[in-house]
């Protein structure tokens, strides 16, 4: 559907992808809910469930051959069996607010299952590396590893729930991230309630939160979130899933400390075991995960070492409940790269190939790209400020939670900021790549920090005839009407070029047989129409090579991919003067075309495509 209108409803595909990703969340919440029992945090419970899928499938297809089809039929039946338990035992399955928070988003949603997969890093690994595990039904190895994402060697915790979601669909649900990291916003939205409502000492209290604190915590976690950008929320990008790890792990063990602080030992314990769980999933996520699982224990033990109402022997016994099912899985994951699946991992370099030199030059542009941040700078100044005096004088539970959204922020950019000068290109490191990207992972323990101290301020300065039930209408509002209001500007998966590079790779892809050898020419184009037409390839054919405006344009360069490499197809987004002097024919400006050789030097047209 061409228009407005068609933000929200494109394709009949929509109602199965959403339908199957609300399916295995609702799966991965029975079997949270059921494993960690009634004392659970409910928000946390979809990661609970999340953590024993991820472990299962991890040890069993390193140390076994059973197909992940029979590991998720199983698991499938085990959710079904879950769900009755939890219908018998009169529990509610969902945390308190999950149906009005999803009735408030749901134009967000709607126009989410309308999305498809856009982005660079999507085609490249994270789309590719579910699509291999359906492929496969069981994790690559050196053998295969090509035919899957460029970083076939980072955990699948993430790609899981995309497995999931398209073995229960019955084809690749590219949007099953992107829908599954708005659930994911969505609930910890619902922790960002929580807080507001203990900043505001009413946790206890038999009220449920109304429309407007449950629309408030939406808009906390998404359009207010400093850290919330559209490009990597509505993607496969496991960008959003680590931060909600963070954000709740840091929660949960704010939530634990204040057990040990009451002398509630049974409680802290549990709450240890809950937090343990989360950190598997985290660590399960990506490579340097677990450094961010190191930071956010470290975080929290920091805090409780701090405060005089806790004692050290019984926070030094909830340690091995936080750090051992992340270190279980993260070993069984390298146990698997040492014997069966090498490189694709970033790495450390050589010791005289580090940046030292350059270390002012790159924290002074680290500080400049915070200081483009305005909301974020300012919440993390308040954040290590308040943590910073809590280190000298502990006061109050929100001390608590400064030091520990402020040991995370301080401990990782102090982490980034090795790895551009150990691991990072000097050119990288100099403009200090993905920067931004990387604090996104901080984003939610921020809004819970945010939260917290929103629901104590309000308590004490705002004046009663500003409280909230005057205002609900305006959260609301705000909700439900965003997702029209920058409706395009959410859908940017229907923006050019992208549409027309993966028409032309499903066309190619139509034509060319097992055993061709294609080259895509595009030397006015930055790549991204040859990852796009590898991915839309998938097993049709290998793509043998590209060219794009970073490589080398001189006549000799054409003349050999040409007439010397033995390419059977050459696919033609763009061209200059060279490349047409080389091929002696004249091609359409404007459109992509696909070239077949004769292998004789000559080349006759197969396929053109117009640009739009």
């Amino acid at each position: 559907m061409d228009g407005y209108l068609g933000n929200f409803f494109e394709h009949s595909g929509q109602i199965v992808s959403l339908g199957s990703a609300v399916a295995v969340w609702l799966a991965l919440t029975t079997l949270g809910a059921v494993v960690v029992g009634r004392h659970r945090i409910p928000e946390a419970t979809v990661l609970y469930g999340w953590a024993v899928v991820s472990f299962a499938f991890t040890t069993l297809g390193v140390f076994t051959p059973v197909p992940f089809t029979y590991v998720a039929v199983g698991f499938a039946g085990l959710a079904v069996v879950a769900g009755v338990v939890i219908v018998r035992r009169g529990e509610a399955l969902l945390p308190e607010g999950s149906l009005r928070i999803a009735l408030l988003a749901a134009p967000l949603l709607v126009l989410v299952s309308a999305m498809v997969a856009s982005q660079w890093d999507e085609f490249s690994n994270w789309l590719m590396s579910p699509r291999l595990l359906l492929t496969l039904d069981t994790f690559p190895d050196d053998s295969n590893k090509h035919l899957g994402g460029s970083l076939a060697a980072y955990p699948y915790g993430w790609p899981y729930v995309t497995y999931l979601v398209s073995r229960l669909a019955g084809r690749l649900v590219e949007n099953t991230g992107a829908l599954v990291n708005v659930f994911l916003l969505l609930t910890f939205g619902l922790v960002a309630v929580r807080l507001i409502r203990e900043g505001l000492s009413r946790e206890d209290e038999a009220t449920k939160p109304g429309w407007g604190l449950l629309a408030l915590g939406a808009l906390l976690a998404t359009l207010l979130n400093p850290t919330f950008h559209q490009k990597i929320v509505l993607t496969s990008y496991a960008d959003t899933s680590t931060a909600v790890c963070i954000g709740v792990g840091g929660f949960l063990g704010w939530r634990m400390l204040d057990a040990l602080a009451r002398e509630k030992l049974g409680e802290a314990n549990r709450l240890a075991l809950q937090i343990g769980l989360v950190m598997l999933v985290l660590v399960n996520l990506k490579q340097a995960t677990v450094v961010l699982f190191v930071l956010v224990v470290g975080a929290v033990l920091l805090a409780g070492l701090r405060d005089p109402a806790i004692r050290i022997r019984d926070l030094a016994k909830t340690v091995p409940a936080l750090i051992l099912p992340a270190i279980v899985i993260y070993g069984v994951w390298r146990y698997h790269l040492t014997t069966a699946l090498s490189g694709a991992e970033m790495t450390v370099r050589p010791f005289d190939q580090w940046n030292i030199d350059l270390i002012p030059q790159i924290l002074w542009k680290m500080l400049v790209v915070f200081s483009k941040k305005g909301a974020y700078l300012a919440l993390v100044v308040v954040a290590v400020g308040i943590a910073v005096r809590a280190m000298i004088r502990f006061r109050t539970p929100l001390d608590r939670l400064a030091i520990i959204f402020g040991a995370v922020f301080i401990g990782y950019n102090a982490f980034l900021l090795f790895a551009y000068v150990s691991t990072f290109g000097q050119a990288d490191a100099l403009r200090v790549a993905s920067l931004w990207r990387y604090n996104m992972h901080l984003g939610a323990l921020g809004v819970a920090f945010a939260a917290y101290g929103l629901g104590i301020l309000w308590k004490d300065w705002v004046p009663e005839r500003f409280k909230e039930k005057r205002l609900a209408w305006l959260p609301v509002a705000l909700i439900l009407i965003a997702p029209f209001v920058f409706a395009h500007k959410l859908r940017f998966d229907r923006h050019p070029p992208v549409p027309h590079f993966r028409a032309v790779g499903a066309g190619v892809a139509e034509i060319i047989k097992p055993g061709d050898k294609l080259f895509v020419l595009d030397p006015k184009g930055s790549g991204e129409s040859a990852v796009i037409t590898r991915y839309e390839l998938a097993t049709t054919a290998a793509l043998k090579g590209y060219i794009g405006a970073f490589h080398q344009h001189s006549l000799a360069t054409f003349r050999t991919i040409l007439n010397e490499r033995g390419f059977s197809h050459i696919l033609v987004h763009s061209w200059t003067p060279e490349v047409i002097q080389v091929l002696g024919m004249e091609l359409k400006d404007h459109a992509s075309t696909l070239l077949k050789s004769d292998g004789k030097g000559s080349w006759t047209v197969q396929g053109t495509w117009n640009r739009p």
